[in-house]
C-alpha cells in the first residue's frame, strides 16, 4: 500500500485516484508523476501489481487498496468523524482479465477510468503497462477526459433529486422480475452504455400527500421512482440513521459497505442519505428485501429506510 502524502499532516480535502494495474518500480515513479503533474493536485494510492500480464488482481493487491482508500476517505478510524474527506474518487485501471475482480469491490463507489492503451504490445511482445514513460504520457490526458465526463455525474450526485436514478439502492429496486438497477449500473462502468445516457428502464409516478403522508406536505404531488414491483422511492434528506462508522482491523466486506454508503461512482453522498421505499397507501406485507448486512428479508412495516450500500433499516 503507498499514500503519496502524509494524511495525518495534511487534512485538506482533495481529489483521489486509485492507481491500478501498474508493476513495481513504475507504478510509484508515474503516481509522482500524476500527483504533481494534475490541476488540482490529487492524493495517489497505489498497489503494484505483478510482472505477469495475465494475473494483475489478487485478492491481496485488491484487498490493500480497498484498505488503503477507506481509511484514507474516514481520515481517521474514529467514529465522530462522519464525512469523507476525498472530494471525489477515480479509479483508474488497467484493463486484464482478472479486472472484475478489482471492479466487484469497488462496485459503484468509484468512477472508473479504463486505461486500455496500457494492456496492448509494443513492438517487443511488452505490454506498455511496463513502460512509465509511455504510462505518464497517456495517464493524464485520459484522466482529464475522464473528469469531464465525472463532472456532470458528480453535479447530479451531490444535487439529488427525487427523479436521479443514479442514487437508487442498486440491489432493492428493481427494474424487472430478473434485472435490478444494478445490473444497469455494472454496464455503465463496463462502457457498455454511456456516462449520462438516458435510462429508459426506470419509471417514475407522479404521487400525491394522500399516498406518501410522510414525505410530502399537505396538497402536495411530485414524481417518484417506482420499481416493478410498484414499490416508490421518494428520498429521505432528513440525514438521520448514519451507518458511517469503521473500526481499525475490520472485515474488507465492512469496508466496502462503508464506501458504498459515503460515494456513488466517486462523487460523496450527503450524511445519512437514504429512501424511504413503500407501497403508496399501505404498508409492506411482507415484502422481500435484500439487506447487505442481514441478506433476504421479508418486511411488513409501513417503510424501510434502504441506504446506498442497501443496507435495510425497517421502520417502527
Amino acid at each position: 500500500m503507498r499514500y503519496r502524502r502524509d494524511a495525518r499532516k495534511d487534512n485538506r480535502k482533495s481529489p483521489l485516484i486509485v492507481l491500478a494495474g501498474l508493476p513495481h518500480p513504475g507504478a510509484a515513479a508515474v503516481a509522482n508523476f500524476m500527483e504533481k503533474g494534475l490541476s488540482p493536485n490529487p492524493r495517489i494510492i497505489f498497489a503494484p501489481s505483478g510482472a505477469n500480464d495475465s494475473e494483475l488482481y489478487k485478492t491481496q493487491t485488491v484487498s490493500t487498496l480497498l484498505r488503503a482508500v477507506s481509511e484514507y476517505s474516514v481520515r481517521h478510524l474514529r467514529p465522530q468523524i462522519e464525512v469523507p474527506s476525498p472530494t471525489q474518487i477515480l479509479l483508474a485501471y488497467v484493463p486484464a482479465a482478472d479486472e472484475e475482480r478489482l471492479l466487484a469491490q469497488f462496485d459503484f463507489f468509484v468512477f472508473p477510468v479504463r486505461l486500455t492503451r496500457l494492456a496492448e504490445y509494443d513492438v517487443n511482445g511488452r505490454q506498455h503497462r511496463h513502460s512509465p514513460k509511455v504510462a505518464e504520457g497517456y495517464i493524464a490526458p485520459m484522466i482529464e477526459t475522464a473528469l469531464r465526463a465525472f463532472s456532470e455525474i458528480k453535479r447530479r450526485i451531490s444535487n439529488a433529486t427525487w427523479t436521479e436514478p443514479l442514487c437508487l439502492p442498486p440491489r432493492n429496486f428493481k427494474v424487472s422480475d430478473t434485472e435490478r438497477i444494478a445490473d444497469i449500473f455494472r454496464e455503465m462502468r463496463q462502457s457498455k452504455r454511456p456516462w449520462g445516457s438516458p435510462l429508459p428502464e426506470i419509471r417514475s409516478m407522479r404521487v400525491s400527500h394522500e399516498l406518501l403522508p410522510a414525505n410530502l406536505r399537505e396538497g402536495a404531488s411530485r414524481e417518484v421512482f417506482a420499481d416493478s414491483r410498484d414499490l416508490l422511492f421518494p428520498p429521505d434528506n432528513s440525514h438521520h440513521g448514519v451507518v458511517r462508522e469503521l473500526t481499525a482491523g475490520c472485515a474488507d466486506a465492512e469496508r466496502k459497505l462503508f464506501m458504498q454508503s459515503a460515494f456513488r461512482f466517486g462523487a460523496p453522498l450527503r450524511d445519512g442519505y437514504h429512501h424511504d421505499v413503500q407501497y403508496g397507501g399501505r404498508d409492506l406485507r411482507g415484502t422481500m428485501f435484500e439487506c447487505s448486512r442481514r441478506g433476504v428479508i421479508p418486511l411488513s412495516c409501513t417503510y424501510a429506510n434502504v441506504y446506498p450500500n442497501d443496507f435495510v433499516r425497517p421502520s417502527k
